[in-house]
């Protein structure tokens, strides 16, 4: 399990990073465009993602610390 949580810790971050990036670039679109426009859509579609990306490094960082017992 510690593997399995290694690679999933190493997957949310680098999308986390990845994500943020993407984000930040998107919102400087957005701001010299209306709320209702594909740009503001977009950086809500990369809010979204950082989230779920956060969500899996955490689950690798249960599953490092916390792997369970070996049988």
């Amino acid at each position: 399990m510690r593997r399995i949580g290694l690679v999933l810790l190493a997957i949310g971050l680098a999308g986390f990073l990845f994500a943020s990036a993407r984000k930040s670039h998107y919102e400087t679109v957005a701001a010299s465009a209306t709320a209702a426009s594909p740009a503001a859509e977009t950086v809500l579609r990369w809010e979204a993602a950082r989230w779920l990306l956060v969500g899996v490094g955490v689950i690798g960082v249960v599953f490092t610390v916390l792997p369970g017992k070996q049988a």
